[in-house]
């Protein structure tokens, strides 16, 4: 609540000193009380302007802080930005919902297709999110928040982090955002990458920790690639043509070595690094889609 006080001014009209004079004394007299009260108004005006222009300075000020102030102030909280956020990816509405995240600016901007492309993506990776999500807590400390999230199916709760960009919440956190500031509208197509080369990383270990723990069994002999995905080793859609990497096995007459490959279904789009495995360990390299070999450099995690 703003309030002013008004000051109120007001003139005294001078007394009339002596009863007795000449009529041209009293006259003087009088244009001298009149003179004065011509003054005393001058004055009055001159600290009325004064006044008003105080007022007007006050009125501006307090305006501009007022709208400071309100463009300070976060149009959602951040329990409402999570829960915003996840219901929209849920309903498949994939670029409202990473508009309340920091990952906002890698969407902005995708053609349709672009679009498309990504969509099947996005619904293997948040399939899993339940119907039913409870906010529990809510955190706030400066321009970082974490809401406590109670999701369905799950006893314990979940924490989600946000920080405050230009006086709004977003899910995620700061490294997320440099990258995205960094890549742009490219940076989900890089993550893809970097998730199918991930996976296929992970392909070629299960593939030497089977086969380490068959040959222990078998006095040092190794098992084909059927024998391993019969006996649990290796997962039945490793021969998945439409996957984002295709494997190559192969096995020593003798049964004493194996090798296996993994190159990108698409060069660019699903993939670019090569890799090859074998009892010694992986090596990777970028060949532009073709395969690498025991000669490759050894694969470091990135």
């Amino acid at each position: 609540m703003l309030s002013a006080e008004h000051g109120v001014l007001s003139a005294r009209s001078p007394k009339v000193t002596s009863r007795f004079g000449t009529q041209y004394s009293e006259l003087s007299t009088r244009n001298s009380a009149l003179s004065t009260q011509y003054s005393e108004l001058s004055t009055q005006n001159s600290l009325l302007s004064n006044l008003r222009m105080h007022k007007l300075r006050t009125v501006v000020i307090i305006a501009v802080a007022v709208a400071q102030a309100a463009a300070q102030q976060p149009g959602t909280s951040p329990t409402q930005t999570v829960i915003n956020f996840y219901r929209a990816l849920k309903q498949k509405r994939y670029v409202e919902g990473f508009h309340h995240s920091v990952y906002r600016a890698a969407v902005e901007g995708l053609s349709a297709a672009e679009l498309k492309d990504l969509e099947p993506d996005f619904a293997k990776t948040f399939a899993a999110i339940p119907d039913k999500i409870e906010p529990r807590d809510e955190q706030i400390s400066g321009d970082s928040a974490v809401v406590k999230l109670t999701f369905e199916g799950m006893n314990s709760p979940q924490e989600v982090g946000l920080i405050r960009v230009g006086g709004e919440w977003l899910v995620g956190d700061q490294e997320a955002l440099t990258l995205v500031r960094a890549q742009g509208r490219s940076f989900f197509f890089n993550t893809r990458i970097l998730v199918n080369e991930s996976e296929a990383v992970e392909m070629l270990q299960r593939i030497i920790g089977a086969e380490i723990i068959y040959s222990r069994k078998f006095e040092g002999a190794f098992a084909t690639l059927p024998e391993l995905v019969k006996l649990g080793g290796v997962p039945k859609d490793i021969d998945d043509q439409s996957g984002a990497y295709k494997y190559n096995f192969s096995l020593a007459p003798d049964k004493k070595s194996f090798s296996a490959t993994a190159i990108p279904s698409t060069y660019g789009r699903s993939g670019r690094t090569s890799f090859y495995a074998d009892f010694n360990g992986i090596r990777a390299e970028d060949l532009k889609g073709r395969p690498a070999s025991a000669s490759s450099p050894i694969y470091v995690p990135r």
